[in-house]
């Protein structure tokens, strides 16, 4: 039995603060990020409720590729980190030379799924009057890929020095970019055609590319890296380093696959409802994702802060950072579940005047308010975890949780009982607390063992 009491306290000012100042430019930019998609919604679903279910349907595709490849680069920061903690610059350099590295070739085999998706569309049983728009929307979203997985390497080096608001300030730039870009693109002001769901993904790919340019400009010019820059020039990446962060990187990317596709995967059975139903799956998809940005803000933060106390083995500030950060995402989804349970009736206004649409969104609004505990549990236990470079385990944690669990549960609910969208989202809840189980359990077990040799 592995406790929960050792090194554990009811209150961590020191963290606190610690947690809040990395984590509230990361949450900004998520928010900032979250925003976007929603503006992305609203203006496509303005245009057509037909295109705002191609969107939501291919958006929940591309976003499993997408996570695949954020979840990889991530296993970067725990060697980071660690090595900012220690003040090895040389070490840092040559771990995100490698990052690079490692996230190109990693992008490149999800670009080649992605394109095996484009040609499977027809047989994934979605309406066919949505599949002309979902053909030339995949393709403009597979574009944008390589310039993501670079940016992910040079974002993942910010976060994990410290500097968690160049990030954020390069992702709100990226924001308004792609905000404007909508509103030119989708329905042709100022000139431009009016390009309705294909709009919608150029803006997207080419606020992507502003992003990448932003980022790399600031890592050579900023004087505040100008070490690591110098250090640029003389570290290499090696095979080594690229095959470890690979061993780092490939765990944390399924664990969050499969998370997202026991959300993803799902819209396929959705689809089968119909094109209401799954317009108003992508409402919840929105809102879902809005609430977890500032989860993902928080547990980011934790991820650094335990990879910092890590490289300096010290196993009680690991568990602090873990703790406390719990303690914050647990007040955030008190906060807002009960904003999104009050206005379950009014949120898919924003998008569409559909009345059916209304009322399913506002149904979808209990299992989501459920399975909030379960979710911030295993959102801050997960990281924690990647944080101290312990991930094999995330595998079959989620496997079991997200596949074996979740997805038959909501084809049971949903499909077979017969119970349409809530039988389907019911699912949810059931997973993210078993993950939440899961995860905190090896976490304790993990650092009980440090301590104990402390």
């Amino acid at each position: 039995m592995y406790s929960i009491s050792n090194g554990m306290r009811f209150y961590y000012p020191k963290e606190y603060k610690a947690l809040f100042k990395l984590g509230l430019p990361i949450m900004i930019g998520h928010v900032g990020l979250t925003f976007q998609n929603l503006a992305d919604n609203i203006m496509v679903g303005r245009h057509s409720t037909e295109e705002l279910a191609a969107v939501g349907f291919i958006n929940s595709m591309f976003l499993l590729g997408f996570l695949l490849t954020i979840g990889f680069s991530i296993g970067a920061v725990s060697q980071i980190g660690a090595y900012y903690a220690q003040g090895n610059k040389s070490r840092i350099v040559e771990i995100l030379k490698s990052s690079v590295v490692a996230n190109a070739i990693q992008g490149a085999l999800i670009i080649i799924a992605l394109v095996g998706l484009y040609f499977l569309l027809p047989l994934l049983g979605q309406p066919e009057e949505l599949l002309p728009l979902m053909r030339p929307y995949l393709v403009i979203q597979i574009l944008s890929l390589p310039f993501v997985v670079v940016n992910n390497a040079f974002k993942q080096f910010t976060d994990s020095i410290n500097d968690t608001i160049v990030a954020m300030t390069i992702m709100l730039i990226g924001n308004v970019w792609n905000v404007v870009g909508n509103w030119l693109l989708i329905f042709g002001h100022c000139g431009f055609p009016e390009m309705g769901i294909e709009g919608a993904g150029w803006a997207t790919t080419s606020s992507r590319i502003v992003i990448l340019i932003l980022t790399v400009s600031v890592f050579f010019l900023r004087p505040k890296y100008k070490h690591y820059v110098a250090l640029w020039h003389t570290r290499k990446a090696s095979l080594k380093d690229v095959l470890l962060l690979n061993k780092l990187g490939w765990p944390i990317a399924i664990q969050m696959g499969l998370e997202t596709a026991s959300f993803t995967v799902v819209a396929i059975f959705l689809g089968w409802m119909g094109t209401n139903v799954l317009a108003a799956n992508q409402v919840m998809l929105s809102l879902t994702n809005f609430i977890f940005m500032f989860y993902i803000g928080i547990s980011n933060a934790v991820t650094i802060r335990v990879s910092n106390y890590n490289g300096l083995r010290n196993t009680l500030g690991v568990r602090h950072a873990a703790f406390a950060g719990w303690q914050m995402i647990f007040m955030c989804g008190v906060i807002l579940s009960i904003v999104a349970f009050s206005l379950r009736h009014e949120i898919s206004l924003m998008f569409t005047d559909n009345a059916e649409v209304a009322a399913i969104v506002a149904v979808l609004a209990y299992p989501l308010v459920l399975y909030q505990l379960g979710d911030g549990i295993q959102c801050t236990f997960a990281n924690a975890l990647r944080g101290l470079g312990d991930v094999n385990m995330l595998i079959p944690y989620s496997f079991f949780a997200y596949i074996v669990v979740s997805l038959p549960l909501s084809y049971l609910l949903g499909v077979t009982l017969n119970w349409g969208a809530l039988g389907v989202w019911m699912a949810f809840p059931v997973a993210l607390s078993i993950a939440a189980v899961l995860y905190l359990r090896r976490f304790l077990k993990i650092t009980s063992h440090r301590t104990l040799k402390q």
